[in-house]
């Protein structure tokens, strides 16, 4: 369960693609409505992107300087999604910051008076 709190210490941003009507992405909606809400609470100006697409679905992790991943979530169950993201987290901690885990936001470019 920690590692759900790393998520805005280790990513930058997750988006969260599935399809609203499509059963391969029961799991993927069976997740959000049942870990959103922690989620958001643990991590409170991360930015969770949730889309929708007709594609199957996916996450798609951004981490420092731009680096990206995608892990499909398609045949997965919702036991396997939540693995899938503590996957993603954990190789968060392989990949630098673009700015310091402590923020939330990047460095201002101009100090305030």
């Amino acid at each position: 369960m920690a590692w759900r709190a790393l998520i805005s210490r280790r990513l930058h941003e997750l988006r969260i693609v599935c399809c609203p009507e499509s059963p391969a992405s029961a799991p993927v909606r069976s997740f959000l409505a049942n870990n959103y809400e922690g989620l958001k609470t643990l991590n409170p100006k991360f930015p969770f992107l949730v889309r929708t697409g007709e594609a199957d679905p996916y996450f798609l992790a951004t981490y420092g300087y731009g680096h990206t991943e995608k892990k499909s979530l398609a045949g997965l169950d919702e036991a396997e999604v939540v693995a899938a993201l503590q996957d993603l987290v954990a190789l968060g901690e392989k990949h630098p910051r673009s700015w310091a885990a402590s923020e939330d936001l990047p460095p201002a470019v101009v100090k305030a008076v």
